[in-house]
């Protein structure tokens, strides 16, 4: 895919004929409280109100888990040991650089399991194709636009994240209360612990039915496991699925050592499937509309009652004996109703955003492979 007026083979390089050096960071403490970004390999990991380095560079973490990813920075800055500088040369555009790079994924080249670990050496030796400046120009400014856009859009959704935790905080703490169909109001809120509102369940898969086998993701909720584990589940393993829990229609469950980080799902109409027995399994009572304690099993107020509620030692659990114990104010019936269809408006417009951006990444990735060699 090429731009019109432009013709001719690309020039075979290695990328360190392309710059001028590519070195580590040599920041280390920094006074901490300025406005200057201080650069580490998982990208801005404080602010300083000193910098030693500025102008336009592409950053490489260079160690660790995100070794290979690629941050692209100006103004004045510091930057970590465990990050790479890729100091270009003034022939080659940053912006057709950086989405080169990208195009290439440098996390091919990284090695090492215990500590991942990328060097300057080879990225010196990574072979790319170079066009004209001009072409390099062209090609950069469009896929600025992707990126606008892709970055428009990540706001949206961030926007609307930190809108359903504003509101959902003064929700489930009362600072914001619904009306009935009268617009009158509903009845004061009660007290009750979960276990009151919950019915723990745990159904066994003892006559070995090859039902689908599910894991619970902390952003999707009720996975396939085999999408969660690279197309391989439980019984293809091996493992004795006569141990797994059979869920059924409107079942919650959770991971007791990740439910910190939001490892809950809700089944709905999702049924006749088996989970890990691991889980921890619950049904409500006719007093709860699901869909409103889901809402409450989402929130930071809730996270907040499990870090104090969890036990263990090395690794933290929260089995439904403690889970039964934490209290929450309950509205009635209808009231639950009626927050949980205003906050589940707010969740379905994100996801519509989050769709959007996906289309757009997806566009953006075929013109790199498009565009570049």
């Amino acid at each position: 895919m090429r731009f019109k007026g432009f013709e001719g083979e690309w020039e075979k390089k290695k990328l360190g004929e392309m710059v001028r050096n590519i070195s580590s960071g040599k920041s280390t403490d920094k006074n901490i409280g300025g406005e200057n970004p201080f650069y580490g390999s998982t990208g801005i990991i404080a602010y300083s109100n000193q910098f030693d380095y500025s102008g336009e560079k592409i950053l490489i973490a260079r160690v660790g888990a995100n070794a290979g990813s690629l941050y692209k920075v100006s103004g004045n800055y510091s930057v970590s040991d465990n990050t790479l500088i890729l100091d270009l040369k003034d022939e080659i555009e940053i912006d057709f650089a950086y989405n080169y790079l990208i195009k290439k994924n440098l996390n091919k080249l990284v090695f090492g399991s215990g500590q991942p670990l990328i060097t300057g050496g080879q990225l010196k030796l990574l072979e790319l194709f170079f066009p004209s400046i001009n072409e390099e120009i062209k090609i950069a400014d469009f896929l600025s636009v992707c990126n606008a856009r892709i970055q428009t859009q990540n706001k949206i959704i961030e926007e609307l994240k930190l809108l359903k935790a504003e509101i959902s905080k003064k929700v489930f703490t009362q600072q914001l209360r619904f009306k009935d169909d009268k617009g009158n109001n509903f009845g004061d809120w009660a007290l009750k612990k979960l276990g009151e509102i919950t019915v723990a369940v745990n159904k066994r898969n003892k006559n070995n039915e090859k039902l689908p086998v599910y894991s619970i993701n902390n952003k999707l909720g009720f996975v396939p496991q085999d999408e969660q584990f690279e197309g391989i589940d439980s019984e293809e393993r091996g493992y004795d699925i006569t141990l797994y829990k059979i869920i059924d229609r409107h079942t919650f469950a959770y991971n007791p050592a990740r439910i910190n980080i939001g490892s809950i799902g809700y089944s709905g109409d999702l049924g006749n499937i088996i989970i890990s027995s691991l889980y921890v399994c619950f049904k409500t009572t006719s007093d709860v509309n699901d869909d409103f304690l889901f809402q409450y099993l989402k929130t930071d107020l809730f996270n907040k009652e499990v870090l104090k509620s969890v036990e263990g030692g090395v690794r933290e659990y929260l089995f439904y004996e403690n889970f039964s114990k934490i209290k929450l104010n309950l509205p009635c019936r209808e009231e639950q109703m009626k927050i949980a269809a205003f906050l589940s408006t707010i969740d379905k417009k994100t996801e519509f955003e989050t769709t959007i951006l996906n289309l757009y990444t997806k566009q953006k990735q075929y013109l790199l492979q498009q565009m570049f060699i």
